[in-house]
């Protein structure tokens, strides 16, 4: 099969952009997880601050007496979607060289009704305890 020079040189610029574009995804997906780590630590070391000065509420249902959790559960999140973004530049940049790129609808969807569920999780954990 003859490719023109043009052809060929729009294949590569079209490739740049696949990059380009999976580069900006991984950046996001740092941003996040940036974000996500910041406010655990926030989190678990504001209620170990209140908890030292005495001023954390007590009692059987207060937020406060897992917050510390909560704070490090975030950190833990913020980890995993670190690894899993790391994995995703780098297949994604892979199947881009290689000329097939297919969707992960499986990761994707784990991903979000994972976080679905914990999301509601601490909701319930919010309102009801």
């Amino acid at each position: 099969m003859y490719r023109t020079r043009l052809s060929v040189y729009r294949t590569q610029v079209s490739n740049l952009r696949s990059h380009l574009a999976n580069e900006r995804t991984h950046l996001a997906y740092l941003r996040t997880t940036v974000s996500l780590i910041g406010f655990g630590i926030t989190i678990n070391r504001f209620s170990i601050y209140l908890i030292q000065q005495g001023t954390a509420p007590t009692g059987k249902h207060t937020m406060l007496r897992d917050a510390g959790n909560a704070g490090l559960g975030m950190v833990v999140l913020g980890l995993a979607l670190l690894v899993w973004s790391i994995y995703r530049y780098w297949r994604v940049g892979k199947d881009i060289e290689e000329g097939h790129y297919v969707p992960y609808r499986r990761g994707v969807m784990v991903t979000s009704l994972g976080l679905l569920f914990l999301g509601g999780l601490t909701a319930l954990w919010l309102f009801l305890f």
